[in-house]
């Protein structure tokens, strides 16, 4: 990696600080992670225009901007490892994402492991998205997520095609994670690199998560399964990610399966750099670029959503 300029080494300070947020107090790790992400998440406010309030028939949130239209949707499914994190983490991305794509973006609570295992957060995307389609058609809405929301936003599209419900217009993964073997050569190649993600810390997750299902299940991993026919998919990950070559070889497998892929590497971006959008120009390109393909894969025609 070349050297990195002020604001992204100001990003990957802000990463390394997220475990000083961590309470101290008795209740198990993974509860006080989920704090922790919480509370670091706070010092990026949201957009004073943005408005946010409760998702429409199911558990999140739904932000919109002032330039958003009603018939415009992005299903925007939060990381954290299937463990923690939630719509109030990504309120701020969430701002920006609908001003990006002039649309709602709805950003769904899913039940974490290991409380709640595979396949309860498919089967709670499932049910955000059903809900989402009584409001607008397939037509007009995009789904995706970042890192473990990337991994379920593809994992939704291969149960939306077994149940026979119409697709969405796109999907855009963050940085997805979608091979929970974690088996990739980057998880090793990028160890030094990777200042937040590690392939320890994310074979405990899928061991959370799954509970002993076979990591080799498509709707837990869907870099295993059949792509065709997916809706155009919109790539974003960082070459200082461990989790590179998820993203990397899902690209690869859609396009010989014949779906329209873009994938976008940024030098020097570490894991969830859209979080960083407020000071860090590779970030704000990143909403930018989401925002321009949900635009085109779902044109304008609607009134004002507020």
């Amino acid at each position: 990696m070349s050297v990195l300029s002020p604001e992204l080494t100001k990003a990957y300070h802000l990463l390394a600080t997220m475990g000083e947020h961590m309470p101290v107090d008795d209740r198990p790790e993974h509860v006080r992670h989920r704090d922790a992400y919480r509370r670091w998440s706070e010092q990026f406010p949201v957009p004073a225009d943005a408005l946010v309030t409760a998702a429409p028939g199911f558990p999140g949130l739904t932000v919109t901007a002032p330039v958003s239209t009603a018939d415009r949707v992005l299903l925007y499914f939060h990381g954290g490892g299937y463990t923690e994190g939630g719509a109030y983490n990504h309120r701020e991305m969430g701002a920006r994402l609908a001003s990006a794509t002039r649309g709602v973006v709805h950003l769904p609570d899913y039940p974490l492991a290991p409380e709640n295992r595979f396949p309860s957060a498919l089967d709670a995307s499932v049910a955000a998205y059903r809900a989402v389609l009584t409001a607008v058609p397939a037509a007009r809405v995009a789904v995706g997520g970042d890192s473990a929301g990337g991994g379920l936003s593809l994992a939704l599209l291969l149960r939306l095609k077994e149940l026979g419900l119409p697709l969405p217009a796109a999907v855009v993964p963050v940085s997805p994670w979608t091979d929970l073997t974690v088996s990739a050569p980057s998880f090793t190649e990028r160890a030094d690199r990777d200042p937040f993600v590690s392939r320890a810390a994310l074979l405990t997750f899928a061991a959370c998560y799954l509970g002993g299902h076979d990591p080799r299940d498509p709707l837990a991993s869907p870099l295993f399964g059949d792509l065709t026919g997916l809706p155009p998919i919109h790539l974003e990950v960082g070459t200082e990610e461990v989790m590179i070559d998820d993203a990397v070889q899902l690209h690869a497998r859609a396009l010989a399966a014949g779906v329209a892929s873009e994938l976008v590497v940024t030098e020097g971006a570490p894991h969830i750099w859209q979080h960083f959008a407020s000071f860090l120009p590779e970030a704000a390109a990143s909403i930018d670029r989401i925002g321009h393909f949900v635009r085109e894969r779902v044109p304008e025609s609607g009134p004002p959503a507020r």
